[in-house]
């Protein structure tokens, strides 16, 4: 199938996935001669590209509907939708303009009238993020890590506010970590940004890599959906200490993650895990196998264009 990719700075992964999977993608069509005269068959529009680029969006949409040409949009910030309002996603879920909402996370959905649903959460990109030559057996702990507990992500609250609780809450558990003489990690990517090699080495030299506080949550509830490293530190043979989300245990059976429920069980959960190298070791391996057989963005293209085809 031939698929338009609109959005504000490319869909990367999903794009190398529709590729990879057979797919042919064009990106940044915003007129609908070009979609009739290039076969387009599918559009799909980056989520918050449609209200950043509404007065283009509506326009095209009217036309793309009365040529037969199914749309479909993927929200991966819900239910904070990038900082556009509930009501403003309402009226676009009700517009009649998508055919199809894909999502990783199904909170409110129940109230979603007009669009098929499709539950399509974040992967691993595997081309970037995986085991990089290095076995299984050179991650198990030896004892020469680098690194007790790491987290590389946004961090600055002061020039992103949807970060602020997480600057807060790694903060407070740093300062527990270093009290306990642990070596910790903890790196603000706004700041300072790694490569993917410089990530992959901190992912593997780690040995409790941590998830905590995603944009999603911003609107003071946890979002559901999983955020994108609990995939792709599994990919890399990682083992991921993450929020105990409501989407956790559809994607990953109970021995393949370590969860907590709040900061108090985060540094009860990091203790545990410490102390227990060859259980943390297990279900970072058997996390790997699920991601790297379920949950990669190949399976997500496959996933969204059966629907798109339905």
């Amino acid at each position: 199938m031939k698929i338009v990719l609109n959005s504000r700075f490319g869909m990367p992964r999903l794009k190398e996935g529709l590729e990879v999977t057979g797919h042919e993608v064009l990106e940044d069509v915003w007129d609908a001669k070009d979609f009739a005269s290039l076969g387009v068959e599918a559009a799909l529009f980056e989520f918050r590209t449609i209200f950043n680029h509404k007065w283009r969006f509506i326009p095209l949409v009217l036309r793309l509907r009365k040529m037969g040409i199914p749309v479909a949009t993927w929200n991966v910030d819900s239910p904070w939708h990038m900082n556009r309002g509930p009501l403003k996603v309402k009226l676009l879920l009700k517009s009649g303009l998508i055919d199809l909402y894909a999502t990783h996370s199904l909170q409110d959905t129940e109230r979603v009238s007009g669009p098929r649903v499709l539950y399509l959460p974040n992967a691993a990109w595997t081309s970037y993020y995986g085991m990089n030559g290095v076995s299984f057996a050179e991650l198990w702990d030896r004892g020469d890590y680098d690194w007790d507990v790491s987290f590389l992500g946004n961090m600055n609250g002061a020039a992103y506010p949807e970060h602020r609780r997480r600057a807060a809450f790694l903060a407070g558990l740093e300062e527990f970590l270093n009290r306990r003489g642990l070596r910790v990690l903890f790196a603000d990517v706004s700041r300072r940004p790694y490569s993917c090699a410089e990530q992959l080495g901190i992912i593997q030299r780690s040995r409790i890599n941590l998830s905590c506080i995603a944009a999603a949550d911003s609107t003071g509830v946890m979002s559901w959906g999983l955020t994108e490293r609990a995939y792709g530190v599994p990919a890399c043979g990682g083992f991921l200490l993450m929020e105990d989300r409501v989407h956790v245990m559809d994607d990953f059976a109970r021995d393949e993650v370590a969860t907590y429920r709040d900061p108090d069980d985060c540094r009860e959960k990091i203790s545990y895990y410490l102390d227990r190298p060859d259980e943390r070791r297990r279900i970072a391996e058997k996390a790997h196998e699920r991601v790297m057989g379920d949950h990669t963005y190949q399976q997500r293209a496959i996933t969204l264009m059966t629907e798109l085809e339905s």
